[in-house]
């Protein structure tokens, strides 16, 4: 299994669990806007069922990678999703689990975290991956591989919530869900978005703040001006996700004509906090938390984030 060093006196090693762990820790608790974090949590998940689910995500993933068994990539995905639902009783981390999985796949068994290799993985998936995957969405609570179609001879309909739907090859669904879920998109571009965009943001963020937090909630805003959220679309429709990405474009737009005083900057944050926080938690803006999750596996475990991680 591949491990990464940190590079510290006693040699840490983490295993591709103990990442996935470790990012998920990082990204919760930083207080990204209209995110559940150390400061702020919903009515129905708090930072705790996060940080339990970060710990149940690592333990799947590290058990799906012993070498005595042999584990596909859908299973990891439908063992972390199992491992979840014993520790809280909420869709936590459905997004991050379908990021975190392949990467940590192909980490632990010493492949590169690049577009080309998640690629061949995603090319390579099984009629069975694409039922386990199917599976994990269904037990997790959560939707959005449904396709609605009025003509069914066109388009089959991979809707999660129906047995029996998933179709053999996972990409296919994919493929149609990836122009309203920025999830899907990643399996069809080989996370694309992930090592493009969000990854240098977290960089970028980090080359003017000097601290790994408020280097994830610039990257945060940055990806949600980018890409307006997938979630919030589909709970409210694409005119909101919009009208948060508009919001979030007037942070960066702050951040821009800052120098050294970035108070303009973390004021109109704020305000998008507000904003974001203002109709309870639907407009959360859960998808951009979820691409955070897998820039930092991508930046951790390549060594291009080091620790201390702060």
């Amino acid at each position: 299994m591949a491990m990464v060093e940190m590079g510290t006196q006693n040699s840490i090693r983490l295993t591709p669990g103990q990442i996935a762990t470790l990012v998920c820790q990082l990204e919760v608790s930083a207080a990204k806007p209209g995110n559940v974090h150390r400061s702020a949590d919903f009515e129905d998940a708090t930072l705790i069922d996060f940080l339990n689910s970060g710990v149940a995500l690592g333990h799947a993933i590290d058990a799906s990678l012993e070498p005595t068994h042999t584990v596909s990539i859908g299973q990891m995905i439908l063992s972390s999703v199992e491992a979840t639902t014993w520790v809280t009783n909420t869709n936590t981390n459905l997004g991050i689990i379908l990021l975190l999985c392949p990467l940590a796949y192909l980490h632990g068994r010493g492949k590169s975290l690049d577009a080309k290799s998640l690629s061949q993985l995603f090319g390579a998936l099984t009629p069975e991956d694409a039922e386990d995957v199917y599976a994990a969405i269904a037990k997790s609570g959560a939707g959005g591989l449904d396709v609605r179609t009025t003509d069914e001879s066109a388009r089959p309909d991979y809707d999660v919530r129906v047995e029996g739907s998933a179709p053999r090859d996972l990409l296919i669904a994919m493929e149609i869900a990836a122009d309203r879920d920025m999830i899907a998109r990643q399996y069809c571009t080989g996370f694309k978005d992930v090592f493009d965009f969000v990854l240098p943001a977290i960089e970028q963020g980090f080359e003017r703040f000097q601290l790994l937090s408020s280097a994830i909630i610039f990257a945060h805003v940055k990806t949600m001006a980018q890409f307006p959220d997938s979630l919030i679309a589909r709970k409210l429709g694409q005119q909101t996700a919009i009208q948060s990405a508009g919001y979030a474009q007037r942070a960066i737009d702050q951040f821009e004509q800052c120098a050294e005083d970035f108070t303009p900057f973390w004021a109109s944050v704020s305000d998008l906090d507000f904003w974001l926080r203002s109709d309870h938690h639907r407009r959360n803006p859960g998808t951009t938390a979820d691409l955070i999750s897998a820039a930092l596996y991508v930046g951790v475990a390549s060594g291009r984030l080091k620790p201390p991680f702060r």
